[in-house]
């Protein structure tokens, strides 16, 4: 489990240097917000990926492992003006998605996701 953690935390800090997505893959989620009215119609692809990064850099943020199948996928849940994100990426530091759930609670309830701890608490508790 610890050597799991260090995984998460390593995707985290690759994620914070710089958001890269899968070619294409950025625009499309930006499309995708803008037209569910997650992201204001004004929205860049410059600040979605501000909002991302203000989520993936909250000390208070829940750290969550989302599995499906083999893959798994740290998963960053922060609230950003009074609303909750959540923040998906690939171990290998690779954004997959970030959006609001409906019902974050509900969302987060689901057995695919194992709670971590705070990003504070496995930032300090990992490379020890």
């Amino acid at each position: 489990m610890e050597e799991q953690k260090n995984q998460v935390v390593e995707s985290i800090y690759r994620l914070r240097e710089q958001i890269r997505w899968k070619p294409g893959s950025g625009i499309r989620h930006l499309n995708k917000r803008i037209e569910l009215g997650h992201l204001e119609d004004t929205a860049t692809i410059t600040s979605y990926e501000t909002l991302i990064t203000r989520v993936v850099t909250d000390s208070n943020a829940a750290v969550f492992l989302y599995r499906w199948g083999e893959a798994q996928y740290p998963t960053i849940v922060a609230e950003i003006e009074g609303v909750r994100w959540l923040v998906m990426v690939g171990l290998d530091g690779i954004m997959e998605t970030a959006f609001p759930p409906d019902d974050p609670e509900d969302y987060l309830a689901n057995p695919r996701f194992t709670y971590l701890g705070t990003l504070n608490q496995i930032t300090r508790d990992s490379y020890t």
